[in-house]
């Protein structure tokens, strides 16, 4: 059953609407005020919002812009109601993308559009739950490497930091948090053993291990809402002198946020305690790197980036909310 708000000072129209889906699965709750409406919202949590534009006291786009803006709303189907001559209404909600209905209301018209938003809706919400479904796998994945538990908040905190320095646009910055959260998610399929190995690995184990990201990235491609982030998983082992694998990309070619998860894991590894070693302090880390520098694995002008701001902040400070991403 869909739970459907709408918002309107006539309660003609109301009646209306409600007439129009009697003996639908539908439920309905209403407010006449624009502010009723949003506090409606935030407290029901409605699937779709049918709202009218022209109300006294908060239109209906004022209410638009505060549930866009809230996290608990913002992903609430809406539907704006203007009037059949209201053209710069229209002419708002075409610039804004945002779907509408005119008064006086068609039957047909709004059953249809009703209907589509709900569907859509509902197949936003499932890839949102697999979405989540593949988050918790990761942090399984995780927990079957005891050396990396609690590395991959770490990691994707140190590389949204380094992404918002180098000026990202907001969508690459998520996009490289969630990389850095599902990065090792291949590792589910490896065996306890071998990640959990205190020597060294034979060739043939380490052959096991480099199969990771490609069993990472099938196993998040079936996820559209994770389509970005699949470079990321694949290539993030990738070395700037085509050392790495899967692909044994080189230089450019390798996706720039794998680069910089390959970077910010390089410096996440070496500031972990691990079974062969005691965590490094930071300038140790950078030692370290410098020498991969001067061999060609690093991009040399993205790593200069890098050491200046990780060498210039106290990285136990640099956090991360995993549930900026996954909610």
């Amino acid at each position: 059953m869909s739970k459907i708000l709408i918002v309107d000072d006539y309660e003609e129209s109301v009646a209306l609407i409600k007439t129009f889906f009697i003996g639908t699965k539908h439920s309905f709750i209403s407010a006449n005020t624009g502010q009723e409406g949003y506090n409606l919202a935030l407290a029901e949590n409605p699937d779709l919002i049918l709202l009218d534009v022209v109300m006294p006291g908060m239109d209906g786009f004022e209410v638009l812009d505060l549930l866009k803006q809230n996290t608990k709303t913002k992903n609430i189907p809406v539907i704006m109601v203007t009037g059949m001559e209201d053209n710069r209404s229209r002419s708002l909600c075409y610039n804004l993308g945002t779907e509408y209905i005119s008064k006086p209301f068609n039957i047909y018209d709004i059953k249809m559009r009703v209907g589509k938003m709900l569907e859509l809706h509902s197949y936003k919400n499932q890839l949102n739950a697999a979405e989540k479904l593949i988050y918790q796998l990761a942090l399984i994945a995780e927990t079957k490497d005891e050396y990396a538990q609690g590395t991959t908040r770490k990691l994707a905190g140190y590389g949204t930091y380094f992404a918002k320095h180098l000026g990202m646009l907001e969508k690459e910055i998520s996009e490289i948090g969630k990389g850095a959260l599902l990065h090792s998610i291949g590792k589910i399929k490896i065996n306890d053993r071998i990640l959990s190995k205190p020597g060294p690995l034979t060739d043939d184990e380490f052959e096991q291990i480099k199969t990771y990201p490609e069993i990472g990235e099938s196993i998040c491609k079936p996820i559209d809402s994770l389509k970005g982030v699949l470079p990321i998983i694949r290539n993030h082992k990738e070395l700037y002198d085509g050392s790495g694998y899967p692909d044994k990309l080189a230089g450019e070619s390798i996706p720039y946020n794998a680069q910089i998860i390959a970077m910010t894991d390089s410096f996440n590894a070496l500031t972990t305690d691990r079974p062969y070693r005691k965590a490094f302090a930071s300038q140790e880390a950078f030692e370290a790197m410098d020498q991969d520098l001067h061999k060609g694995k690093v991009n040399p002008q993205l790593y200069t980036e890098f050491k200046k701001v990780f060498s210039s902040e106290n990285i136990n400070e640099i956090s991360f909310d995993v549930n900026q991403l996954t909610n």
